[in-house]
C-alpha cells in the first residue's frame, strides 16, 4: 500500500487546490492530478470534484476520508516509534501531557527524575483529551498526565485539585469578588480546549448551567485575550492563571468547582521501576505544588 498517496489527497483536500498542494509537496501541478487520478482508478470510485473552486471530496470521498486520516496518523505513530526504539532501545518513557502540565509541571519533575535515572530518555508530546487518552489507551503513551476523566478505564493516581475560576473582562459587574456558577447560564461562554472542555462540560451538566457556548482551538493565552476584547467570558483553572497579569478579572466560582489533576496508566501496561519512580516524584511534586495553590487560594489570584 502506497501511503504517500494517501498523504498527497489530505494536503490537497485540506489547502482545497492541487496547485497550492502540489507547490507545498514538491510536486508539479500536472504530477499530482496524475497521481489522485490514479489512485481514484485504483479505488474504484471518484473521491474528488474538481471545479473553479478548486477541489472538494464526493461524498464517497467524505466517508472514506477519515479512515485515510487514521491511517495516515497511524503510519506517522509507527514510524516515529521505530525512530524511537532505533535511537533508545527500551529506556524511553513515553509521556501525554496537556500542555499546562507539560508546560509548568514536567520540567521539574523530569529535571528530578533525569538526576535519578540519566540513562533514560523522557518524550512528551501535547494534544487534546481524546488525542492523549486515545493514545494511551492504544499504546503509544506509557503515562498520561491530565485531569481524572471517567470515560476512560485507566489506572488512576490523583495529584491535586485545581481550581476553576470565571475569566471575565474588566468592566463586567461582580459581587463581593465572587461569580455564581448560575452566572454562566445564557452567556456567551468560550470553552477552552486542550484539556479543559471535557471538565469544564461536566461542570455544567453537574449544575445544570447552559451557556451559549463558543468551541475553540487555541491556548488559554489566546482565551485570554480573546475575554479581553469582550469576545466572551470564560472559565480556566488556577494553574493557568497564578501569576498571570492581564487585563481581565480572574473571580473565584461559587460554589467551588475544581478539575482534578492525574496521572494516567493503561492497566495493561507493565510498570517498569523506571516508570514507577517517576509517578512517586510526580506525587511529591504535586504534594508540594498542591500546598502552594492552597495558599495562593486563601491569598486570591490577582488580576
Amino acid at each position: 500500500m502506497n501511503i504517500s498517496k494517501y498523504k498527497a489527497l489530505l494536503t490537497a483536500v485540506d489547502m482545497g487546490s492541487f496547485s497550492a498542494a502540489a507547490q507545498k509537496l514538491g510536486y508539479t501541478q500536472s504530477g499530482l492530478t496524475h497521481m489522485m487520478n490514479a489512485l481514484e482508478t485504483e479505488l474504484g470510485f471518484s473521491i474528488l470534484q474538481r471545479g473553479y473552486y478548486g477541489i472538494k471530496l464526493t461524498p464517497g470521498g467524505e466517508r472514506i476520508i477519515p479512515k485515510i486520516r487514521q491511517l495516515v496518523m497511524c503510519e506517522d505513530a509507527l514510524l516515529n516509534e521505530i525512530d524511537l526504539v532505533k535511537s533508545y532501545g527500551d529506556n524511553i518513557i513515553r509521556i501525554g501531557a496537556f500542555s499546562s502540565l507539560a508546560g509548568l509541571w514536567l520540567p521539574p519533575i523530569v529535571e528530578r527524575f533525569n538526576a535519578e535515572f540519566p540513562e533514560v530518555t523522557v518524550n512528551i508530546q501535547t494534544g487534546t483529551v481524546t488525542e492523549l487518552y486515545g493514545g494511551l489507551d492504544e499504546g503509544r503513551f506509557d503515562i498520561c498526565y491530565g485531569t481524572k476523566n471517567s470515560k476512560y478505564d485507566f489506572k488512576w493516581t490523583t495529584l491535586a485539585q485545581d481550581r476553576f475560576y470565571a475569566v471575565l473582562p474588566k468592566d463586567y459587574p461582580v459581587d463581593n469578588r465572587q461569580f455564581p456558577i448560575t452566572g454562566f447560564n445564557g452567556t456567551k461562554f468560550l470553552m477552552p480546549g486542550l484539556g479543559f472542555d471535557d471538565d469544564i462540560s461536566a461542570v455544567f451538566s453537574e449544575y445544570n448551567v447552559k451557556p451559549f457556548v463558543t468551541p475553540t482551538y487555541v491556548d488559554d493565552p489566546a482565551i485570554i485575550s480573546m475575554v479581553e476584547h469582550s469576545l466572551g467570558i470564560s472559565m480556566l483553572s488556577e494553574l493557568i492563571l497564578k501569576n498571570r497579569r492581564d487585563d481581565v478579572q480572574f473571580v473565584p466560582i461559587v460554589p467551588e468547582v475544581c478539575r482534578i489533576l492525574a496521572v494516567a496508566v493503561n492497566p495493561n501496561t507493565v510498570i517498569s521501576p523506571a516508570l514507577k519512580r517517576l509517578i512517586s516524584i510526580t506525587k511529591e511534586f504535586a504534594k508540594e505544588e498542591g500546598e502552594k495553590m492552597l495558599k495562593s487560594s486563601d491569598a486570591g489570584i490577582q488580576s
